[in-house]
């Protein structure tokens, strides 16, 4: 936690001799001053703080990674040999371009996905 700097101190301590000089009918309007002293500082720390994490934090861009598309590749690729292999022993040869077509809709769909 920081420490308080001087100056803030200083208006608080006057608005405390402020508040035992003019009496308990000021109390209200002496708090309300605090309370509104107390808003800008902690608004002013928070706007400070956002401002540092906005720099500090990199840009998303919305694309994935290119990990993540290179593992999906390569899962894709892995899915693809088996697939492949008992479409042309159990299936007809002529639905392998069909097989390998459902394969890079799916690729590119997870991708496509992955930017949202």
């Amino acid at each position: 936690m920081t420490s308080t700097p001087p100056q803030q101190r200083d208006e608080v301590a006057a608005a405390l001799r402020a508040g035992r000089e003019l009496g308990p009918e000021y109390d209200d309007a002496v708090a309300a001053s605090l309370v509104e002293r107390i808003d800008d500082t902690i608004a002013e720390r928070v706007r400070h703080h956002m401002a540092a994490q906005a720099k500090a934090a990199p840009a998303r861009t919305g694309t994935p990674s290119n990990t993540v598309r290179f593992v999906l590749s390569l899962v894709c690729l892995g899915v693809s040999i088996p697939i492949s292999g008992i479409t042309a022993a159990l299936g007809d040869p002529a639905a392998l371009p069909l097989v390998w077509l459902g394969l890079v809709a799916f690729y590119v769909v997870s991708v496509v996905g992955l930017r949202r």
